[in-house]
């Protein structure tokens, strides 16, 4: 439950106390009191504290989105502390958890497969199906090893594969690079661990 925990911090003024004004770690009268969505006040802010060229509104918060939000409620359940890797990790792709120390990143398109490879951690294992169009598809977790095969599946199920033919999946894994032959695998075995 992160009721209590998030702090946003140009409307906090407005809001309940969040925990982290409660145990005294910020002060309430720091916080902001912007409403609405004008962005008047915040161009006012960014040229008081001299940020040129502020970026255009991204949408809103993230912990908004009901995706990103059971993809940040499942790593906060399964990572005590979470690296800034770990959170950016949470904005792309489709996530899967396949046990307490495993999860499988599958990218949606070219700059999700650009992200999940600049992303990937030198333990990590990448996956792209050799011979058609698809994901790159991040393997992470202490557990790797006996899920290579069934990721290899689902990365081959997510590219434009036929869905009834063998097919190469490309493993990487530091320099190492290995190529395995499967099938791809079928819905009704991989979206139960859909996060």
């Amino acid at each position: 439950n992160l009721e209590g925990k998030i702090v946003r911090p140009l409307s906090a003024g407005l809001l309940p106390a969040t925990d982290p004004e409660k145990n005294g770690l910020i002060k309430r009268k720091d916080l902001g009191m912007i409403r609405g969505r004008s962005r008047k006040e915040q161009l006012r802010m960014a040229k008081e504290f001299g940020i040129e060229d502020p970026p255009n509104a991204g949408g809103g918060c993230l912990l908004t989105d009901p995706a990103f939000s059971l993809r940040a409620i499942d790593l906060f359940k399964h990572i005590e502390t979470p690296t800034t890797n770990d959170i950016d990790l949470l904005k792309i792709g489709r996530h899967f958890r396949f046990d307490k120390n495993t999860k499988l990143v599958v990218g949606r398109n070219k700059d999700e497969n650009e992200m999940a490879t600049s992303l990937a951690l030198p333990n990590d294992i990448l996956l792209e199906a050799k011979d058609h169009v698809g994901p790159t598809t991040l393997l992470r977790g202490d557990g790797m090893g006996k899920h290579v095969e069934f990721s290899a599946k689902i990365t081959l199920r997510y590219s434009d594969a036929p869905k009834n033919e063998t097919g190469i999946v490309i493993i990487h894994k530091n320099e190492d690079v290995t190529e395995i032959s499967v099938n791809c695998a079928e819905e009704t075995s991989y979206t139960k661990f859909r996060i």
